[in-house]
């Protein structure tokens, strides 16, 4: 029986949003309604939440933003490499053409989500809850997604090359279009994971069975 395919639900924004400025960023602060295109540095505060918010080319390196909450809201060609998300909850955002290099995403929480072209070596997926989220045209080389559990997760054509996947189930997720040489797995995680014929070699030899030209 064929799988059914779900529709991943995009972040609804209104149309003209005006300039929106960080600079009095605290904890518990609610940001809305806006665009924001400049930050002065990294910045750092707890439980914030952002809703209908549009960054964009903005640097948010080193920040600090734990248990925040970001609803149809997107990240379009930002910086957010070595940010702190952990323990936040993202609802319909999109991350498009986003630096993410070593962020922290931990025992964060993932309803319709969908990566775009991010570049996201050795970020932190651990212990996550994710449902309805797509990887699409990401490098995901080195990135962990240990001890999570999600529900219609797609890679699409990512590269996820010594990706740690321990603890986490690959039942049902679809790899044939991803780029690797080695991810790591065991027999019963990677037990149901849709692969294609070329990479089943690699997935053979993965266990230690030694493929004869």
């Amino acid at each position: 029986m064929k799988r059914k395919v779900r529709t991943i639900q995009q972040p609804l924004l209104p149309e003209g949003l005006s300039q929106i400025s960080l600079s009095d960023i605290s904890n518990e602060t609610l940001v809305e309604i806006g665009k924001v295109t400049y930050v002065d540095g990294p910045i750092e505060a707890e439980h914030v939440r952002f809703e209908e918010v549009h960054f964009r080319n903005v640097n948010l390196t080193g920040s600090k933003l734990p248990f925040s909450s970001w609803s149809n809201s997107i990240l379009e060609d930002c910086d957010l490499s070595h940010v702190d998300f952990s323990r936040t909850r993202f609802h319909r955002v999109l991350f498009k053409n986003c630096k993410l290099a070593g962020t922290d995403f931990d025992q964060t929480e993932l309803r319709d989500v969908y990566w775009q072209e991010c570049q996201a070596p050795y970020a932190l997926f651990n212990q996550m809850d994710m449902r309805d989220v797509c990887f699409t045209n990401c490098l995901l080389k080195g990135a962990n997604f240990l001890d999570s559990k999600w529900d219609y997760v797609q890679f699409g054509h990512s590269t996820i090359d010594d990706v740690q996947f321990t603890g986490t189930s690959l039942k049902n997720v679809d790899l044939s279009n991803c780029q690797f040489t080695t991810i790591h797995t065991n027999a019963e995680e990677i037990k149901g994971a849709i692969i294609s014929a070329e990479q089943a070699v690699s997935f053979i030899e993965l266990f230690g069975v030694k493929v004869k030209d």
